[in-house]
């Protein structure tokens, strides 16, 4: 029996409550600021810094490009005339006949010219969004495994598809009398309708200049026309489907109209092509199969044309016959459903994804920070152990 005196009679200290710590400020990197939802190609330019009048800035960056490119003529054409007020003998700009177009400076000229359509369409969504690869991709660059991979396929698929057409047209006796060198379809002799092939002096140096520039005029167009048109009028569209197709047509309508006078059939398929081009760019994120495409195209059609020495007829055609026009349209849609088929394959990233921005950091706590009395209790609970557990 113990008493008070014992020391086995001493009584535990009281259980205090423990006291909270003191509340820590809050870190000063500041916490990140959520980004808009998901977009598709054509609404690319609607991110976290989309304002009403930006559409107003790319609008304004390709106007202003488009001034400097004039400045440049002018400043041409007054130095044309002081040399001509010099005694200078010069070629007049204006009486350049259309056989110039077809040389290998004339077709320097012309290729790089259109695909100025590049530098134009990267500064207008740099002005517009910040960001200016997203013209290229919804992932902000040249995704270049699909281009390449699409101009081939594309190549393999044209050269057989457009001459067996041809081949089949001429047995059932439904080609033509006089047709273009780019369409293919009664080029050469009437027996055969390929051969002999007929290039004209210096084809060599043609081909070559054709080769090294025509991919980048057909990107030229197609970054002006599926890259930033769309981008800016989906931009301006809140509703997706409605921004799709009203991109989709507006563009195709005035990529077609941009080829000057032109009859129906040949306009149909420019419009039906630039249709094509806008549903590659949709349902694969970005201009890859659609550059791919449009260059394959033009590489085979000045192939075609300088086999048979057709290449000024070729760039200057204004109407083309019906089944021409049908062969057209029918091994485009066809090579487009391949790619299609070939892409999805790949999964390729169809929707853009926003960088995390941080919000502004508030200013940093000066001076040391206040930290409760420490709290007085039974011991922490061992890690992994739940609430109610005890040590042993």
């Amino acid at each position: 029996m113990t008493d008070a005196t014992t020391p086995d009679a001493a009584q535990p200290p009281a259980m205090q409550p423990p006291v909270p710590p003191s509340p820590v400020p809050p870190s000063p990197v500041g916490k990140p600021v959520p980004a808009s939802g998901p977009r598709e190609y054509p609404q690319a330019l609607r991110g976290p810094r989309h304002r009403w009048w930006r559409p107003l800035l790319g609008l304004g960056a390709i106007t202003g490009a488009v001034l400097v490119l004039v400045g440049a003529a002018l400043l041409f054409a007054i130095g044309y005339m002081i040399a001509q007020t010099l005694g200078v003998q010069l070629p007049d700009p204006v009486d350049v006949p259309d056989s110039w177009f077809v040389t290998p400076v004339g077709m320097l000229v012309t290729n790089l010219s259109l695909a100025l359509g590049i530098p134009l369409a990267f500064v207008a969504v740099w002005a517009q969004a910040g960001r200016a690869g997203l013209v290229s991709s919804v992932l902000g660059r040249v995704r270049w495994r699909l281009l390449l991979g699409a101009l081939g396929l594309s190549l393999l698929l044209l050269v057989p598809l457009t001459l067996g057409s041809d081949l089949l047209v001429t047995q059932l006796g439904l080609a033509p009398e006089s047709t273009d060198a780019a369409s293919g379809a009664g080029v050469g002799t009437e027996e055969s309708g390929w051969w002999p092939l007929t290039p004209a002096s210096g084809w060599l140096a043609l081909a070559i200049v054709i080769l090294l520039t025509t991919p980048l005029q057909a990107a030229g167009e197609e970054y002006f026309f599926r890259g930033w048109l769309s981008q800016w009028i989906g931009s301006m569209l809140r509703w997706r489907w409605l921004a799709l197709i009203v991109a989709a047509v507006v563009s195709a309508l005035l990529f077609a109209f941009a080829h000057g006078a032109q009859s129906p059939w040949l306009f149909a398929d420019r419009l039906v092509f630039g249709l094509i081009a806008s549903l590659l760019v949709w349902r694969t994120g970005g201009l890859e199969l659609a550059v791919g495409l449009h260059a394959a195209n033009n590489l085979f059609a000045f192939g075609l044309a300088i086999a048979y020495d057709g290449l000024e007829d070729s760039l200057l055609i204004t109407e083309v016959a019906p089944i021409e026009g049908i062969i057209s349209i029918s091994v485009t849609l066809v090579t487009t459903a391949v790619l299609l088929r070939w892409a999805r394959r790949r999964k390729p990233a169809v929707v853009v994804s926003d960088p995390v921005v941080p919000a502004p950091a508030g200013p940093a706590p000066t001076g040391p920070v206040p930290q409760g009395p420490a709290p007085i209790g039974p011991a922490p609970l061992a890690p992994g152990r739940g609430e109610g557990e005890t040590t042993a």
